[in-house]
């Protein structure tokens, strides 16, 4: 059979016929696929951020889910007969980390003693990676500190550094760094601890103490007090064009006064306090706001700045009189980021080594202002105090309200929608902005499919390929109305998977494996092939639903987005889709799939991923091609 008769026999048979404009649809944001980040079920500590040690610095513990400022030992067991407590003899390692750890050694101790931790639910530790082990310490000791990691799944020791410390107590506390090392064998899992330990008969009926022990593994790009490369690398797979930060509930504290502060969280580790997060455990803010625009810079990312604009969650409100300190902190804040070296604070910056200021063409006027209470606030003083001091200085920077409607109703004025809810919903969202007013622009900084079906109660634990259609359906809408939705991210972007299994997120991981959900498929796909322009789109033989679609084009390909949402499969149901003014008698093909709609992805070491992505050359005629769908949840991406 020759090809003209293919293509005719699929036509007739088609289930659905889309003719794709060349011209008249509206320029697409550039900005619209990003990434939310906030500290949420160790995100951040114990995710993205680089430091392995759990408790390091003794800021703070969790009990019953919540965080705490009850100081514990938690995560580090003694070696040999010596004990450990918190203690806060002077001196303290600073005033601002005045809590530490006491090592007590009984008389007459000979052999190794010392402490091990458990990290956060074990340790990645790989031959081919380079590490290094730090501590303070307080006391007399001469001698040396050897520095291991250990399986606890074969009992071997897998790679040793050690630090020599010869120091007194008259010295105070002193800071140590072991030599760089690779392990000498990689683990089989994650089940690993981490150990410091010493010479037993030189501490023996004596007291030392530490503080802000540290291991790190090295970082994506190899940056001091930097990020887990792995995930890094995950995020720079996803092609995205901005991140969100530093976060959503998380910045806004659960009471008073543990609003994230930025002004704490840089400079030396010594001078961070750390807080107690929203999400259950301390931050140690050792993830600082520094390290966060380093990060964004790594990633090619563009910044949308959180500032915390006076809602506590659990409802407390500063009162218009007592607003403006924090109005002030703002703007040091924007001072330090944006000033140069003859500022106060854009000389503070480079004095902690970043001599060029950062750029910001957005901040986020708080977060989810509605909550608990926060409207009338909002909309009575606090937006406008921080949105006329910030309009003033720096009026070339778009501010976003995250009220709906914008207290600022000036064309131009944008807004932030967080949209979560089932399965069913995000389907029927694929028409919601397209009556939208162009005078607004918005971004859904935070959204999620958070389960199947019409419970909207709880969350699935994990995106099946059902809520990633829906999601992407969703997205479609975005795409084809991003004359107006500026951006999207999903709520939330990474979690530790050990604390939140039956939660959404994007990314989970543990301490040696990522889980990419297939979500994070979706994603990366729409990134990856998204246009500059939209382009309108006209169908017969045919109606919307169960297959939705999106066309874009860029300066050489048209890009048309299609998901199988519980439709049919099969050659006699195939979509024609049809380029006008196209030539083309060869396109590209990208599928993404799964074997059912509850299908999900897994940890490689629980069953790896379901979903398969294909990449095909579909051959057709001046513009006109026939895609069919294996699957009757199926996202396909014709590239012609």
């Amino acid at each position: 059979m020759n090809l003209c008769s293919i293509l005719c026999f699929a036509l007739s048979a088609a289930a659905l016929t889309l003719d794709i404009a060349s011209s008249g649809g509206n320029q697409s944001s550039p900005l619209l696929y990003g990434l939310l980040y906030e500290d949420i079920y160790h995100s951040g500590d114990g995710g993205l951020y680089g430091e392995m040690l759990r408790n390091r610095a003794f800021q703070g513990s969790s009990s019953g889910g919540a965080a705490s400022l009850a100081r514990n030992t938690d995560y580090w067991h003694p070696i040999g007969s010596v004990s450990l407590a918190i203690d806060t003899s002077a001196p303290v390692v600073s005033s601002t980390l005045p809590y530490h750890m006491r090592m007590d050694v009984p008389a007459g101790t000979t052999g190794t003693v010392g402490f091990y931790n458990e990290g956060f639910w074990g340790f990645d530790v790989d031959a081919t990676k380079r590490y290094i082990a730090s501590l303070w310490m307080r006391g007399n000791y001469s001698g040396t500190v050897d520095c291991y990691f250990s399986s606890n799944t074969t009992g071997q020791m897998l790679g040793s550094s050690s630090m020599s410390i010869d120091q007194t107590s008259l010295a105070g506390w002193v800071q140590s760094y072991s030599a760089t090392f690779q392990p000498s064998k990689t683990a089989p899992d994650g089940n690993n601890t981490f150990y410091f330990t010493f010479d037993g008969s030189k501490l023996a009926g004596q007291s030392v103490y530490f503080n802000i022990l540290s291991l790190f593994k090295q970082t994506f790009d190899n940056r001091l007090n930097g990020v887990r490369e792995d995930l890094a690398d995950a995020l720079v797979n996803m092609n995205h064009k901005y991140i969100r930060l530093p976060g959503g509930n998380n910045m806004e504290g659960n009471n008073s006064p543990y609003e994230w502060k930025w002004n704490e969280t840089i400079g030396p580790l010594t001078d961070r306090p750390g807080r107690p997060g929203t999400w259950g455990d301390i931050n140690t803010d050792g993830f600082g706001l520094l390290e966060m625009m380093q990060m964004a810079q790594d990633l090619g990312l563009e910044v949308i700045l959180g500032i915390w604009t006076g809602l506590y969650l659990d409802g407390e409100v500063v009162s218009e009189a007592n607003l403006q300190p924090y109005v002030d902190s703002v703007m040091d804040e924007l001072e330090f980021l944006l000033g140069d070296k003859s500022t106060t604070y854009g000389a503070k910056r480079a004095a902690l080594g970043f001599p060029s200021p950062f750029t910001i063409n957005w901040i986020e006027i708080g977060n989810e202002d509605y909550l608990n209470g926060g409207t009338s606030s909002y909309y009575s003083y606090r937006y406008m105090a921080f949105y006329d001091a910030l309009h003033a200085v720096y009026p070339s920077i778009n501010l976003v309200s995250t009220i709906n409607p914008n207290p600022v109703t000036s064309n131009g004025s944008s807004l932030d929608l967080h949209i979560y809810g089932n399965e069913n919903y995000f389907v029927s969202l694929f028409n919601t902005f397209d009556q939208a007013s162009r005078e607004y622009p918005v971004f859904v900084n935070e959204y999620a499919a958070t389960n199947t079906g019409s419970n909207n109660a709880g969350q699935v634990g994990a995106q099946t390929m059902g809520t990633s259609c829906a999601e992407a359906i969703f997205l479609l809408g975005c795409e084809r109305n991003s004359d107006v939705i500026v951006g999207s991210a999903y709520g939330a972007l990474i979690k530790n998977y050990n604390e939140a299994p039956d939660t959404v997120a994007v990314i989970k991981h543990t301490a040696n494996e990522v889980l990419y959900s297939i979500s994070y498929y979706v994603q990366k796909l729409f990134a990856d092939n998204m246009g500059k322009r939209t382009l309108p789109v006209n169908a017969t033989d045919g109606e919307l639903g169960p297959v939705y679609w999106s066309a874009t084009a860029n300066s050489s390909s048209t890009i048309l987005k299609l998901v199988n949402y519980n439709g049919k499969t099969g050659s006699s149901n195939a979509v024609q889709v049809n380029v006008k003014g196209s030539s083309k008698n060869i396109a590209t093909l990208i599928t993404l799939t799964a074997p059912g709609s509850t299908s999900v992805n897994s940890l490689p070491s629980l069953g790896g991923e379901s979903t398969t992505i294909t990449t095909t050359s579909l051959s057709g005629s001046a513009g006109s091609f026939s895609v069919s769908f294996g699957n009757s949840y199926e996202i396909a991406i014709l590239v012609v």
